[in-house]
């Protein structure tokens, strides 16, 4: 009797430690909507786009004024923890290397001339960390559906104020905001195997700050405008380990609000945009890559955005 004890409670050990492992190996359509307690996931996400066209105030997408053309590359370290199986700890920090082109041209009407006058700023450094906390206010599982609220905060730790001026377009870039935020986003999901889909929709208020906006201004203070962001998707499995997933997302920036004169402009945006990708699932370690595709927006930028994104669970 002793010994079929003993035998069962070893079998028992033996499924727990294959479901944990069948856990850390899931795609992300059948993963749990917050990390399982105890479990660690480290990713890197990797953006890069070159932007020369812009949605006008209008809605007309046309090259940016200026001949503006602008490159950004993040690297976008992030870490999270599960605290218990409901709550999911997290923290980001990203570092961003930009590089902004350009010329402008002044006439000369005395001379009946015009002087064309080439720029090119760059920047690269730490940007603002993100401190998260998730939660699953309704438990899913395979077949029952989630509701995650993420709370997240945003710390002005990127450097704020434009550096190294040595003109009105020649200067290093600010890699931070200069402000701190606070962020409440929710997620409602639903797994129907193979497939899953998703709701979601966030807000965000800016606390603002006070920093130099522009080369040779005095600081101001300042307060971004509200963030609102909603969207939806549909992933499905193509075989046991790749996934496709498909976003359509809204978003709506009100504009900044500046307690004191300022060169820059003063405009809402808006962007409708389609977020394409693939998930490659090997064991413990995932790859997702894709693109983020503007389809129509206002006063915001109008070129696509590749994303690359590993992680690794243990």
């Amino acid at each position: 009797m002793v010994f079929f004890i003993l035998a069962y409670k070893l079998n028992a050990q033996e499924e727990d430690k294959l479901l944990v492992s069948e856990i850390k190996q899931s795609t992300v359509i059948t993963q749990p909507a917050t990390l399982s307690r105890g479990f660690f996931l480290v990713g890197s996400i990797f953006t890069y786009n070159v932007e020369d066209k812009m949605f006008s105030d209008k809605g007309k997408r046309d090259f940016a004024p200026r001949n503006l053309w602008a490159k950004f590359s993040t690297e976008y370290l992030h870490v999270h923890y599960g605290l218990t199986n409901r709550i999911e700890f997290a923290v980001a920090l990203p570092y961003k290397i930009t590089s902004l082109n350009g010329s402008v041209s002044s006439e000369v009407p005395f001379y009946d001339t015009t002087i064309t006058t080439k720029f090119r700023m760059k920047a690269s450094g730490i940007g603002d960390a993100e401190l998260g906390i998730y939660y699953q206010v309704i438990k899913g599982s395979k077949t029952k559906p989630s509701l995650v609220g993420k709370l997240t905060t945003t710390l002005p730790t990127g450097e704020k104020n434009p550096t190294n001026i040595k003109g009105a377009w020649e200067y290093d870039l600010p890699t931070g905001s200069g402000e701190a935020t606070l962020s409440l986003e929710l997620i409602y999901r639903k797994i129907t195997y193979p497939y899953s889909y998703s709701f979601y929709g966030q807000f965000k208020y800016s606390f603002g700050g006070k920093k130099v906006h522009y080369p040779y201004e005095d600081p101001i203070s300042f307060r971004s405008g509200n963030f609102y962001f909603a969207g939806g998707n549909f992933n499905f499995l193509l075989n046991d380990w790749i996934a496709v997933q498909n976003d359509l997302q809204v978003i709506y920036q009100r504009t900044t609000k500046y307690y004191d004169a300022t060169a820059l402009p003063k405009m809402n945006s808006l962007l409708i945009s389609y977020h394409p990708n693939f998930s490659f699932q090997f064991k413990k370690f995932r790859l997702v890559q894709g693109f983020i595709i503007p389809i129509w927006g206002k006063s915001t930028p109008a070129d696509p955005q590749y994303n690359i994104d590993l992680q690794y669970i243990f």
